[in-house]
C-alpha cells in the first residue's frame, strides 16, 4: 500500500535581506510581495521510500545539501540517496550560495542554519502525516511561458510538464507537483521585494483549485538558456527590459496551472505504486582555466577599464555596457579559477539521483542544462524522464557543444568542455537503465 505525505515551511528572509539573481541588484529586500517556502512530498511503500523537496531559492550548494540529509535521516530514517533537494532557482530569494557572477556576495550562515531546520521540519512533517494514497504520473503542455533567451526564434523550449498527481484512498486530488523548465525571471534586478516569481502564482492557484488543505509544488528542469526571453546579459549588468512586472508574473503562472488542471483528469492514479531510487557519483570535463595570477590581472584591467569608462564625458552608453560585461566576464573566470584550483585530475565531480515511479523517473542534475540536452534526452530515454534542474547541488551552467562555438553569458559561466554534453545524457541513459533493470528483476 503506498502512502504519501505532504507539507511546507515558509522560508521567508527578514526584509533587508540581500536578495541572490542578479549582480546588478546592489539594495537589500524592501517588503515581501509573496512568502517563499520549502515544500516536501514523501512517498512510501514495501520497495522504497523517498522525498522529494523543492526550495524557493536560487541554489543550494553540496555540501549544505548534506548536511539537509543528515537531518532528515536522524528525523524519520530516510537516507540520503532517498532524499532528492531542488531549488526552483527563484532571482527574488534570500542568498544561499556564493555565485559566480557575484562572488563577493556573502552567506548569512544564521539563516543558512534555520534554514537546514526549515527544510528538515517539512519533511520530518511530511513523514509524520502520511495517508494511503494513490499516485498518476502524466505529462501537460503548456505555451507561451517559457522561451529560448539565445535564439533568434525563442525556439527550441520544452513546453512539457511533467506531473505527479497524488489522491486519497476516496479519489480526491490532494497533491500535485510539477516540473517545467524555465527561469522564474519575470521580475529583474530593479526588484526589491521578496518572491517565488510566476511559479508561486502558478501554485497558489492550483492549491486553490484543489480545495481546503491542497498542496502544490514545482520543481525546474532543464532551463539552462529558457527564461522570458530577457537578456542574461544585460540582467546582469543591471539593464531592464520592459514587461518585468508581476502582473506578467502572474499571467504566466496562469498559463501554467490553467495547462496543468487541464492534465490532471487524463492522469490516471493507482496505489499500487512500484518504485525505486538510485544515486550515483560521476564527473564531467573540466574547463583549462589561465593561472590565478593571470584571471586576478585581466580582472583588474577590466576593473579600471570600467571606471574610465564611467568617469568618461559624453555618450558612452554602448562603451559603457561593453565594459561593464568584459568586467562580468573577467570577474566569472577569476572566480572559476580560483574555485576549480583544487580539482587536480580535470574533472568536475557531481552527483545523479534518480527516483523512479511507475513507468517514468525523475532525474535530479546539479546544474543549469540547457533544454536541448533535457530534449535529447528524452528523445533518447525509454521510458518518460522528467530532468528536475539545480538539484542537490549546483554546479553552475551546463550548454550544449553548438552554445559553446557561439560564447556568450552562460558558456562563460559554465566550468564544463563542449563534450560534457555527450558525458551527462550518456551518463542519464546508463541511469535509467539501471532503474528500470532493477525494476524488471533483470
Amino acid at each position: 500500500m503506498l502512502k504519501a505525505g505532504f507539507s511546507k515551511s515558509c522560508i521567508s528572509p527578514p526584509v533587508g535581506a540581500p536578495l541572490a539573481g542578479f549582480a546588478a541588484r546592489l539594495e537589500v529586500s524592501s517588503g515581501i510581495h509573496d512568502d517563499l517556502f520549502s515544500r516536501a512530498l514523501v512517498l512510501g511503500n514495501e520497495e522504497a521510500a523517498v522525498a522529494i523537496v523543492s526550495v524557493d531559492v536560487l541554489a543550494l550548494p553540496g555540501d549544505f545539501v548534506s548536511r539537509v540529509r543528515a537531518a532528515v535521516q536522524e528525523s524519520t530514517g530516510l537516507t540520503p540517496d532517498s532524499v532528492m533537494i531542488a531549488a526552483t532557482h527563484t532571482h527574488a530569494g534570500p542568498v544561499t550560495i556564493t555565485t559566480f557572477f557575484n562572488p563577493d556576495e556573502s552567506v548569512n550562515q544564521a539563516y543558512m542554519n534555520e534554514l537546514v531546520q526549515k527544510i528538515t521540519e517539512s519533511v520530518t512533517d511530511a513523514w509524520r502525516n502520511r495517508f494511503p494514497a494513490r499516485i498518476g504520473v502524466g505529462v501537460g503542455h503548456v505555451e507561451g511561458v517559457g522561451v529560448n533567451r539565445r535564439s533568434p526564434d525563442q525556439r527550441p523550449v520544452d513546453e512539457e510538464i511533467g506531473i505527479l498527481k497524488i489522491e486519497d484512498a476516496s479519489g480526491r486530488t490532494r497533491a500535485v507537483l510539477i516540473n517545467y523548465a524555465c527561469h522564474p525571471t519575470v521580475l529583474g534586478p530593479d526588484n526589491l521585494l521578496v518572491t517565488g516569481d510566476f511559479p508561486a502564482f502558478a501554485l497558489k492557484e492550483i492549491e486553490e483549485s484543489l480545495g481546503l488543505g491542497g498542496f502544490a509544488m514545482f520543481v525546474n528542469g532543464t532551463q539552462g538558456n529558457i527564461s522570458m526571453g530577457h537578456s542574461s546579459e544585460l540582467s546582469a549588468i543591471g539593464i531592464i527590459t520592459p514587461g518585468r512586472t508581476f502582473d506578467r508574473a502572474a499571467e504566466l503562472g496562469h498559463l501554467l496551472a490553467a495547462a496543468t488542471q487541464k492534465a490532471l483528469p487524463e492522469i490516471r492514479a493507482t496505489d499500487q505504486a512500484s518504485m525505486s531510487k538510485l544515486s550515483i557519483s560521476t564527473q564531467l570535463p573540466l574547463k583549462h582555466y589561465p593561472p590565478r595570477e593571470e584571471t586576478s590581472r585581466l580582472l583588474k584591467e577590466a576593473d579600471e577599464r570600467l571606471a574610465e569608462v564611467s568617469a568618461a564625458d559624453g555618450d558612452v552608453g554602448e562603451e559603457l555596457r561593453r565594459a561593464k560585461s568584459a568586467h562580468l566576464y573577467a570577474s566569472i573566470t577569476n572566480f572559476y579559477a580560483k574555485e576549480t584550483s583544487t580539482l587536480k585530475d580535470g574533472f568536475l565531480p557531481l552527483e545523479l539521483q534518480g527516483i523512479r515511479i511507475n513507468g517514468a523517473a525523475l532525474v535530479a542534475v546539479p546544474a543549469e542544462v540547457f533544454v536541448e540536452i533535457g530534449l535529447r534526452v528524452k528523445k533518447a530515454a525509454l521510458r518518460p524522464i522528467f530532468i528536475v534542474g539545480i538539484a542537490n547541488g549546483y554546479i553552475g551552467y551546463l550548454p550544449t557543444r553548438a552554445a559553446h562555438a557561439v560564447g556568450g553569458y552562460e558558456v562563460v559561466s559554465s566550468k564544463c568542455q563542449p563534450h560534457a554534453e555527450d558525458v551527462l545524457v550518456e551518463e542519464i541513459l546508463d541511469l535509467e537503465a539501471k532503474l528500470f533493470t532493477e525494476a524488471s528483476g533483470n
